[in-house]
């Protein structure tokens, strides 16, 4: 039996990131979806499931505590997490959490972003089966 890949929105207003991101998680047999604002993050999320999001801690349209309180307003549940130039040094992770965060990460250590997507998606498969 084949199984559905799991899917991850990346929402960041940088090209690069979007297009390694893309690239490196799909490899690792992820399906992304990639935007560039908080607005494009929040309608595709009203219109498809994912199985984790990533966000850029700033983006044209918003902060991400916008886009995470958003998320839960809606009663949203992909784990996120938060992606930041040089994190976890520019914010303490509390303030994420608080907020429903599973994560900080720095955007440009690609090789780390997709360990962590991994970690976490893992992680919520083996709760998913204790429950």
């Amino acid at each position: 039996m084949k199984t559905a890949k799991k899917r991850v929105l990346i929402a960041d207003c940088h090209e690069d990131v979007l297009i390694t991101l893309e690239k490196m998680l799909e490899d690792e047999g992820f399906d992304t979806r990639t935007v560039w604002t908080a607005g494009d993050a929040l309608r595709l999320l009203d219109s498809e499931a994912f199985d984790l999001v990533l966000v850029n801690e700033y983006l044209p349209d918003a902060e991400c505590e916008e886009i995470l309180k958003a998320l839960r307003r809606k009663g949203v549940r992909p784990p996120c997490i938060v992606m930041q130039p040089s994190a976890p040094e520019i914010t303490t992770f509390a303030a994420f959490e608080s907020l429903g965060a599973a994560d900080v990460v720095c955007k440009y250590a690609y090789r780390h972003v997709v360990e962590v997507v991994s970690g976490c998606l893992a992680s919520a498969k083996k709760s998913a089966l204790v429950a």
